[in-house]
């Protein structure tokens, strides 16, 4: 069989091209190494100077970590100071001026904590930061770059947020003191100015109108304050208006009282009753009027004798016609407040309240405006003396008490007045017990032997008030 003469021609070319075919999968395999070697380099180059670059930010981080907290330390502790020592000037400014204790208490403890803080030594606390290692991943060059550890101060103790905090308590607590105080203030202005109207009404027509302008102007810029609210007053000028009103009403009210006493002395003086010379008592009664009330009124104008009667307000309220008749008698009448109650134990509102009101009915029932006042059981202090002037009422007390509320016996309570009178006694007694009006006839015999002048209180010397 004959072979073509072109096969063996055709075979060769074909063997070569295979062989190029596989050199160009080499060529190829090789460069994508050296690519893959190249990214990879790259990578770990990258990695190094990432790994570089975090050490070197957590290393300075950490050198200036002792600076921030510092910083943040002291700034919390300079506000927190601040912020004490404004609440302790409003603490201080607001004692007896708030009258709810809780609130003044409230920012007491507060400030108590901020100053525990504040007396705590401050402590830094450190912490750790770590880099971590970095392995390069390539089995022909191995390489590790190690981790880095670095000491950083992570904030302090106290923290500056409990100082925020503690801050935050303190204003919050001061604000509270601050608006009790000035509605405090508020009302004690709206009281004084109360006061001071009524005393324009009740002096009009008795003093002057110059003499009334002060407390007039200064019940005007009162007004004014109270009606822009609480929220518009400032605490320590509404105080000192107050003053002004409640200090000007009492002047005014001392001198009409002093001008009241001279009248009533230089009158009795005209009538030929001169306790200077003359060897004086005075008879007083407390706690009516009462049903027998007008049985003494029989017996003390049958002997001619004037009496002194400290009025109970709800007494002359139920029994008007009774009170007119000690005033129709010629006798003086006096505030002896309105239910009783001892008037150092109540507020002023409630004392004022008491004495008002008892003048009120004293004044409507027999047309006298009352200028005495004797306090239940005796019971006073300067502050309710103070309230009783700027009311227009002389405090007097007694000199004998004749026990006739213990003794309850008409021959007891006669010797008890006999033995132990003197000139210028004022005698406590109480129409409200009938034994008392019992004895009353053989007082006045007894007085009147030994040559004492009755007189009612007002008319003694040296009065006690």
């Amino acid at each position: 069989m004959s072979t073509s003469p072109g096969s063996s021609a055709e075979h060769t070319p074909q063997r070569g091209r295979g062989v190029r075919w596989w050199w160009v999968v080499l060529v190829v395999l090789v460069l994508a190494a050296v690519a893959v070697g190249t990214v990879e380099h790259r990578a770990w180059v990258r990695a190094v100077a990432e790994h570089e670059a975090e050490v070197a930010r957590v290393t300075e981080e950490a050198a200036a970590s002792q600076a921030r907290a510092e910083d943040a330390y002291t700034s919390s502790l300079d506000d927190l100071d601040r912020t004490t020592e404004e609440a302790r000037s409003v603490l201080a400014a607001s004692e007896d001026q708030v009258p709810d204790p809780d609130v003044r208490d409230t920012l007491a403890t507060a400030l108590d904590d901020a100053e525990e803080l504040r007396d705590t030594e401050v402590t830094y606390q450190e912490v750790t930061r770590t880099v971590d290692e970095v392995t390069r991943p390539n089995p022909f060059h191995p390489e590790t770059l190690p981790a880095v550890q670095v000491e950083a101060v992570d904030g302090s103790d106290p923290a500056p947020a409990d100082l925020d905090a503690a801050a935050t308590d303190v204003d919050e607590a001061s604000a509270a003191v601050v608006e009790a105080r000035r509605q405090w203030a508020y009302d004690e202005l709206q009281a004084a100015a109360v006061e001071g109207r009524d005393a324009l009404s009740d002096l009009d027509g008795q003093v002057g109108a110059g003499t009334l302008r002060p407390l007039d102007e200064a019940v005007t810029e009162a007004g004014a304050a109270l009606d822009a609210g609480p929220d518009a007053v400032d605490p320590d000028e509404a105080l000192s208006l107050r003053d002004t009103l409640l200090e000007t009403s009492e002047a005014l009210w001392s001198d009409r009282l002093a001008d009241i006493r001279t009248g009533r002395l230089a009158a009795a003086r005209d009538d030929g009753v001169d306790c200077r010379v003359d060897r004086c008592v005075a008879l007083t009664f407390d706690d009516g009027p009462v049903a027998d009330t007008r049985r003494l009124l029989r017996i003390l104008e049958r002997k001619d004798a004037p009496a002194t009667f400290f009025l109970l307000g709800e007494s002359v309220a139920a029994r008007p016609g009774i009170a007119r008749a000690v005033a129709d008698g010629g006798h003086l009448v006096a505030n002896h407040s309105w239910s009783h109650p001892q008037l150092t134990t109540l507020d002023d509102a409630e004392v004022r309240d008491e004495l008002r009101r008892t003048q009120d009915a004293v004044t409507d029932a027999t047309g006298s405006t009352p200028f005495l006042l004797r306090p239940p059981y005796g019971d006073v202090d300067g502050r309710v003396r103070t309230l009783a002037t700027r009311t227009g009422l002389d405090v007097v007390l007694w000199s004998l008490d004749s026990d006739d509320w213990r003794t309850r016996d008409a021959q007891q309570i006669r010797r008890d007045v006999r033995d132990r009178v003197k000139d210028g006694s004022n005698v406590l007694l109480h129409d409200i017990h009938p034994t008392t009006v019992d004895a009353v006839p053989k007082i006045i015999d007894d007085l009147r032997d030994e040559d004492y002048v009755l007189v009612t209180v007002d008319l003694l010397v040296g009065t006690g008030s």
